[in-house]
């Protein structure tokens, strides 16, 4: 068959009009043939082609994407494909979220190191003035350099705004893998397997870890009778010898001497603060000298380091459960100490003591023994059933443990709310926790087993094992609380101060304490390592009021800051009220004016140093300042108008500390005056608290306030058989023999005046120090009475009293009289009888 190009020559011949040769006639039924052929050849083509198109066009869609998914091939795509498939494993995710937790924290440190010159050129924009208006023009050079700076602007805001960009999409990132990690958790926590009651559970469990031992067996032996790795282990040897030397005399020797030391040196000594290093040592030592002597070990006898060379260090690389046995161990001796009754911590007995020591262990050896066998079943790979068998036991022991700790917690409660225990309110609140932990166990206990049997054991695990770890957790709060509130009030509170005297120690001490727990208590109940990173982030990068960003390091800067400018305050006043002003010719009320002046220039100073410390910038709150006085002027005027005066009072000193003032009917001494009110101290010793507003706005006798002196008037009246230059020359020297009168002005005796029965006189002397006027007035008074009594002179008082009552008796009777003669003449009287009419006196 001709190709197409023959055809078309034999086409243009023909259209020609060359003669065709003579054919013979089955040449030309072959020639049809062939043009039939032809056609139906055509045809197929066309059937094809078509054929192609329909499919281009319904794959154009997948090519688009695939192509599109060639093209965007960066890290931030192939980890969000990785994100999306679900047979990407947790661990996997767990370590692209530490990568996208770096380059979150370098995009974020990346907008911190742009925005100081960000900044800068927005500043310098900002000099410039507004834009001009529509339709008005600015002089070239300032559009030149509006220009200029515009576009020195955008080119700072680009590598920022990629920052942004990348930070935003790595933070999407975190928190989709996140999710996703938390929905496998809770998937994983509520799926349900294998019932231990199922045989083949137990059948099929035997079988695999039969054989996972049978093939670790042969590695080990195969590794062991390589000569490369046999050479390595006898190259090690001396130095594992000597590591299991010395971890083993750590372990029993070291520590069994350092504790018989501690032992004796606690019983010998008497100071308090001796006792609680060495109470802190012996607690230590447990502690800490196993842990050493463990990882001694363990750097020494571990199979593949002995038969293998991983070059990789491994010394104190100690096993999970290794640590947790130790802990145990630790905690049982510090809670319980069934040994030394002197050092327990819980009101048991001995024999109690000794069973709770017990189940500590015991439920530390349940613990163990379960972080171990997540260990194998993560590295060999164990089936559902063989899971099942291996959990199921520890959950059943664990759960009687649990039992049995809430038993003994409601012994512990007994004992503590026993009549001769206290029942303070941090007591009661004590005691109520501890029922609900009780309660807690029990339920937990029963609740475990039960999911465990019904093909639940994740989430039977889940009550139980935990349950034991926060136990333990509580146990060891415990035993750190005590060390750490008897070191410290040893060290910081009054050697011989009682337990109510120690002031705020156990509540920061407390505090403290149960901050640091509550990651730990996270971390047991399921909570990841990166959720407490992703927190603590949180905290410091902190959050965004009024332009400022409030974070916890913000925070923690501005009160350290603060609370040491306060310090350095507080030592100054210290050093002036102690050391310097009393040195300098100021009085009591000078010298306390200048402390309280220091003090609150320190701590103005103080608060400025810390706001600046910690990088906020107070024109962002201008707004909220502006609220905050308006405020102040309604609500808090009074207070606002208390604190001005009290300023006025130590700047102008109409009123300082050690004044005798009268004010609003109280008469005392002034004890202190404060940011609010004024404290004066009565003659009867009671504190009387006057706002400052009213000693600046009222009326105030101050008898002290140039000075001690003051004047004592003394009344005297005398018969009228006296002889007046007698009684005068008397009282001047009464007056001038007494130490406390002035002899200058010298005391004068003033005739007053004349009475009904007495001479009056005053004798009027000036004291050196008014403060004992009372004194003064009643050592004259006694002297004025003896001299008068040994000179004859007869004292006589004023009697208005007597007239008054003269006056009554009169009055009485003359109405008595008046009564009975009109009874006599037939008026009605008092008793409604008939009588004559009362005379009117004359």
């Amino acid at each position: 068959m001709p190709g197409p190009a023959e055809a078309r020559s034999a086409r243009a011949t023909g259209e020609g009009g060359a003669p065709f040769p003579s054919v013979p006639p089955r040449a030309l039924a072959s020639a049809g043939a062939h043009r039939a052929g032809r056609r139906a050849s055509g045809l197929a083509r066309a059937l094809a082609a078509l054929t192609l198109l329909v499919l281009i066009l319904l794959a154009g869609p997948g090519l688009a994407q695939n192509a599109a998914a060639e093209a965007d091939d960066s890290p931030a795509a192939r980890i969000d494909r990785l994100i999306a498939d679900p047979d990407t494993s947790t661990a996997e995710l767990e370590v692209m979220r530490d990568r996208l937790v770096t380059q979150r924290n370098d995009a974020l440190a990346a907008q911190k190191e742009l925005q100081p010159a960000l900044d800068e050129v927005n500043a310098r924009v900002a000099a410039l003035g507004e834009p001009p208006a529509e339709g008005v023009t600015e002089p070239p050079e300032t559009a030149a350099r509006r220009t200029e700076l515009n576009q020195q602007l955008a080119d700072a805001m680009a590598p920022m705004l990629a920052a942004k960009d990348e930070f935003e999409r790595a933070n999407a990132q975190i928190a989709e893998i996140d999710r996703i990690v938390r929905a496998r958790f809770s998937a994983e926590l509520m799926s349900r397997g294998p019932s231990p009651l199922m045989p083949t559970v137990w059948t099929t469990a035997a079988e695999e870890i039969g054989s996972k031992v049978v093939i670790y067996r042969e590695a080990l032996r195969d590794r062991f009778n390589d000569p490369v790795n046999r050479r390595i282990a006898l190259r090690r040897l001396p130095v594992s010898l000597a590591l299991v030397l010395a971890g083993t005399a750590a372990t029993l020797l070291v520590r069994r001497w350092l504790m018989r030391w501690v032992d004796e040196r606690l019983l010998a000594t008497a100071s308090g603060r001796a006792a609680a290093w060495i109470v802190a040592l012996r607690n230590l030592s447990r502690l800490i000298v196993p842990v050493v002597g463990a990882g001694l070990i363990f750097a020494a006898l571990d199979p593949e380091g002995l038969v293998a060379h991983t070059g990789e260090g491994r010394l104190f690389e100690i096993p999970g459960f290794i640590l947790i046995l130790i802990g145990a161990s630790w905690l049982a001796t510090s809670l319980f100490s069934p040994r030394h009754e002197s050092y327990r911590l819980v009101p048991l007995d001995n024999r109690e003591a000794r069973r709770g020591a017990s189940l500590v262990l015991v439920l530390g050896c349940i613990m163990a023994l379960a972080r171990y066998a997540m260990w194998a079943i993560a590295r060999f790979d164990f089936s559902q059933a063989t899971q099942t068998a291996i959990f199921f036991p520890l959950v059943l022991l664990g759960a009687l443990g649990l039992w049995r700790a809430a038993r003994l917690i409601d012994r512990i409660r007994a004992r503590l709310a026993g009549p001769e225990q206290g029942q303070s309110p941090t007591a009661v609140l004590g005691l109520r926790f501890l029922r609900v932990v009780a309660r807690v166990a029990r339920v937990v206990a029963v609740a475990g087993p039960l999911l465990a049997l019904a093909g639940y054991l994740p989430a039977g695990a889940f009550l139980v094992l935990p349950s034991v770890m926060t136990l333990g957790l509580f146990g060891a709060i415990v035993v750190v609380y005590d060390l750490l509130e008897k070191t410290a009030v040893n060290f910081l509170a009054a050697p011989n101060a009682s337990q109510d005297d120690t002031g705020l120690i156990p509540v920061v001490v407390g505090t403290l304490v149960g901050i640091t727990a509550i990651p730990l208590l996270a971390l047991i109940w399921g909570a990841r390592r990166t959720d407490l990173a992703e927190t603590w982030g949180m905290l410091n990068e902190g959050v965004t009021l009024g332009g400022m960003r409030i974070s916890l390091s913000v925070i923690l800067t501005l009160v350290a800051v603060f609370a040491l400018g306060a310090a350095l305050t507080r030592i100054v006043q210290t050093v002036l009220r102690g050391s310097v002003l009393p040195r300098t010719k100021l009085d009591a009320g000078g010298r306390n004016a200048v402390v309280v002046g220091i003090g609150y220039l320190g701590f103005v100073v103080a608060a400025l140093a810390a706001v600046s410390a910690a990088g906020l910038d107070l024109s962002n709150i201008a707004i909220v300042a502006g609220a905050l006085s308006v405020g102040i002027g309604f609500g808090l005027q009074n207070l606002v108008s208390n604190f001005v005066s009290g300023i006025i009072l130590l700047v102008e000193r109409p009123v300082k500390e050690g004044d005798w003032i009268e004010v609003g009917g109280f008469s005392g001494y002034v004890r202190g005056i404060n940011v609010r009110s004024t404290e004066i101290q009565t003659f009867d010793r009671a504190s009387v608290i006057l706002p400052n507003s009213d000693l600046v706005a009222g009326t105030v006798l101050n008898r002290t306030h140039s000075g001690t002196y003051g004047r004592v008037q003394i009344p005297i009246g005398v018969s009228y058989e006296a002889e007046p230059r007698q009684v005068e020359a008397i009282l001047r020297s009464i007056a001038e023999a007494h130490p406390l009168v002035l002899e200058d002005p010298a005391p004068v005796v003033l005739f007053m005046g004349f009475s009904l029965n007495t001479m009056d006189f005053e004798l009027r002397c000036w004291l050196r120090d008014v403060n004992f006027s009372l004194s003064a007035r009643s050592d004259i008074n006694f002297e004025i009475v003896s001299r008068f009594r040994a000179e004859g002179i007869e004292f006589r008082l004023p009697p208005p009293v007597q007239h008054v009552h003269q006056l009554d008796e009169v009055s009485a009777a003359f109405l008595v009289a008046a009564q009975k003669s009109a009874e006599e003449e037939g008026e009605p009287g008092s008793d409604g009888t008939a009588g004559p009419p009362p005379a009117k006196p004359a």
